[in-house]
Order: structure tokens, then C-alpha cells, then sequence
């Protein structure tokens, strides 16, 4: 019996998912649907962290409890922390990111656990400019920014963030919103920021997933600030991933 993918994505509308199911000839479903899964599938789980109770499989990649993990700030880097991951140092209570900011650091307020693009995040210098948030974390100078993806121990495609040209870009919240863009021309990828990418994925229980990391050149170190499970896909990464997919085929 032939094996075949079935993509589970957050949602229906995503346009990764819908490339990639094109590229894997893949069917795309929902678990409110009429979908049952078959001893022939393995779905691939694009980002949804809502767990089908009628579905009795153990073909997952990515399991949904694994996703709510990565898609909740909070959960991410107290797993990475346990298990030694490089991040950076965070607070969950409002005087302890006062003491920070009184140590001589800026932090951020991570108001949205679940955002992404830099949604929900305020930049405190003073105890004033603190807000409520659930998650302080201290701002690491870091000069460079990379979004590393990694698949089953092994990294599959790697960009740097660049400022736009023409654009004055947001120097402490890098999204493209904030006038950032990814190169992958001329970037190498250091060997702290693979190591940090690869622990992140393992210490979370994913299969694969697209690490956001910090690089402080002058200490030649790595903090990693998120794990996107639904990454953007297009030209080489589309075609990466793709081919790691149907690596597990062979």
C-alpha cells in the first residue's frame, strides 16, 4: 500500500500548507471534517496544536500537544531552559523585570504569548515604560538574526535577517513589519546557532520547525527566541522542505 501525506495545517487558508500539499501531492483536512486517518497516512501537522480525539494514528509529524508548547512563549523557553537551550534571560513577574531594567538593561514585554512578527512585544528602558505583561525577557545585543529550519536532527535551510534598503528599519524587534527582510546570499551559519537550532527542536519534541536565534558575534553566542512550526514557504525553502518529506518515503 502506497504511503501517503495528509497535511493538517492551523489553517485552511494558509498558503504554505496549501504550496506544500501541491508539491507533496498531499491532501489538506481539518478535524471537524469527515477525514479518518488510514494505516497508509502520515500526516504532517502544519502548526495546529488542537489534538483530533477521533483520530487514532501514530503517523504524526509534529504532534499537536508538541505545537502548543512552541506556539506559547512562556512554554518555549521554560522547556528550553530545562534543557539548557540558549535563550535569553526572562522574568515572569513585573518587579523582577524592574530590578533588570534597574541593573542597566532594556526588556521586553511579551504581552502576546501566542503572537508572532513581533506582535504584542513593548520595549521598556524605564521602570515606567514596563507594562502588564505574562513574560519579560532582558534584550541580548545580538548583531545578527537568523531563522534556521531544522528537520529530524539535520538542518535543511538557513536565511539571516537584513534591513531594507530605503527603510529604517526597527533595530531591537526584527520583522518584516519592522523593515526586515531574509537573505541567504553570502551567510554562513555559525556552529553555536546550528547546535542552539537543532537543541531547540529536540528539547520541544518537535520533528521540524523553523528556530528564530540571536548571534553575539564578539562572545560567539547564540539565544534563540521563538520556534515558528508553520514557517512561510516559498522558492528554496518550499523546495527543502519538500525534499526532507519525501526523504522519510526512501
Amino acid at each position: 500500500m502506497t504511503t501517503k501525506f495528509i497535511i493538517y495545517p492551523y489553517k485552511m487558508t494558509s498558503e504554505s500548507a496549501k504550496a506544500l500539499a501541491i508539491n507533496l501531492g498531499a491532501k489538506r483536512v481539518f478535524p471537524d471534517g469527515r477525514y479518518r486517518p488510514k494505516s497508509n497516512h502520515i500526516i504532517i501537522n502544519w502548526g495546529n496544536s488542537q489534538w483530533p480525539g477521533s483520530w487514532a494514528t501514530n503517523h504524526w509529524i509534529n504532534q499537536p500537544r508538541y505545537i502548543k508548547i512552541a506556539s506559547n512563549k512562556l512554554y518555549t523557553f521554560e522547556y528550553l531552559d530545562e534543557a539548557n537551550v540558549p535563550i535569553p534571560s526572562f522574568v515572569t513577574q513585573k518587579e523582577l523585570a524592574v530590578a533588570l531594567i534597574n541593573e542597566g538593561h532594556k526588556v521586553f514585554c511579551r504581552t502576546n504569548l501566542t503572537g508572532h512578527s513581533g506582535q504584542g512585544i513593548v520595549l521598556a528602558s524605564s521602570p515606567e515604560e514596563l507594562v502588564n505583561a505574562p513574560l519579560y525577557t532582558k534584550y541580548t545585543k545580538c548583531k545578527y538574526e537568523y531563522r534556521v529550519h531544522a528537520f529530524q536532527g539535520r538542518i535543511i535551510d538557513f536565511v539571516r535577517k537584513k534591513k531594507r534598503e530605503g527603510i529604517e528599519a526597527n533595530q531591537y524587534i526584527r520583522s518584516c513589519n519592522n523593515g526586515w527582510v531574509f537573505c541567504r546570499e553570502d551567510v554562513e551559519l555559525p556552529e553555536c546557532v546550528k547546535q542552539a537550532a537543532l537543541g531547540a527542536i529536540q528539547a520541544l519534541g518537535l520533528d521540524f520547525g523553523a528556530v528564530d536565534i540571536g548571534y553575539n558575534t564578539r562572545e560567539d553566542k547564540a539565544f534563540v527566541y521563538e520556534i515558528n512550526t508553520a514557517p512561510g514557504l516559498e522558492g528554496t525553502t518550499l523546495q527543502r522542505y519538500t525534499e526532507a518529506f519525501i526523504r522519510l518515503l526512501t
